[in-house]
């Protein structure tokens, strides 16, 4: 069987369930524990279907081909397992280029209801498990991005927000940018609904006004909210002069960071959006 590369998500199990609902069977693959160092982290996951479609990354690539092959294996022989790749491993061919060693667990019996529940809680942004292979997999909600403002660097934002696989809506009293970012498939809405979306502990908001009128509403609920990041574009003139204009909020003004992003230099649209994207990011894992 020629196997094509690897489709990276981090979340496979939508993958999995729309291909049992297909009616065909599939593997879900987990890296369990790694011996050393390991270009993914323990929990990344792979979906395998019997026809040889996949979704997922465990090793960074280096060994995804074999795994779909294992997994196929496995689904006939309809066996879950527990197996070793690179150092230890007793594929002597298949070595790892960081000399690490993985446990990957092979599941070929996981009931579709359960994998609904942890599908259905995400989709409700709720925290959720799966037992899989004797081991427990923690899902969270995706990361929110929650862009509100308008022009070019909106629109390279949610891109680099869909690869990143973040869940990410826009707001804009621009009706130009609405136009935009609608015909490229994003979830973009007139900046009145903005009171309309919830904030959690997993959603980040971005301000992206070179214009500021509106941003005082919009901040003043954002700080108010559990969001775990709030940014403002501008400069640091422009953030000092912001803070003074929010100075009624107190401390919850000194959330809002500004000027927004990583300093990298940025200059066009995609390298601002990219360091306000970066500095989320970077936010979100520390």
């Amino acid at each position: 069987m020629i196997v094509a590369a690897p489709d990276y998500r981090d979340f496979v199990l939508q993958h999995w369930l729309d291909w049992r609902r297909e009616g065909e069977r599939c593997a879900l693959l987990t890296l369990v524990v790694a011996h050393g160092g390991s270009p993914r982290p323990v929990g990344s996951q792979m979906a395998v279907c019997e026809d040889g479609r996949h979704v997922g990354l465990i090793s960074g690539g280096c060994i995804e081909k074999a795994l779909v092959l294992d997994a196929i294996a496995a689904i006939e022989r309809g066996e879950n397992h527990t197996e070793r790749y690179g150092e230890g491993s007793r594929f002597v061919d298949l070595r790892l280029p960081c000399g690490s060693g993985i446990d990957i667990a092979f599941d070929v019996g996981l009931e579709m209801a359960a994998v609904e529940a942890v599908v259905s809680a995400r989709a409700a942004r709720r925290e959720a498990v799966l037992e899989t292979g004797g081991f427990r997999r923690v899902y969270m909600p995706a990361l929110r991005l929650v862009v509100v403002g308008q022009g070019p660097i909106m629109t390279a934002a949610m891109q680099f927000a869909m690869g990143l696989e973040m869940e990410a809506v826009a707001f804009s009293p621009d009706l130009d940018t609405l136009v935009v970012l609608q015909g490229l498939g994003f979830d973009a809405r007139p900046l009145e609904a903005y009171d309309g979306v919830a904030f959690d502990r997993h959603t980040a908001v971005l301000t992206l006004f070179h214009d500021h009128d509106h941003e005082a509403q919009v901040l003043a609920r954002a700080v108010a909210s559990e969001a775990f990041y709030v940014g403002a574009l501008g400069s640091r003139r422009a953030q000092a002069m912001r803070l003074e204009r929010l100075a009624a909020l107190g401390d919850a003004a000194m959330r809002i960071r500004g000027p927004v992003g990583l300093d990298i230099g940025a200059r066009t649209p995609p390298e601002i959006a990219l360091s306000a994207l970066a500095e989320i990011v970077q936010c979100y894992r520390q």
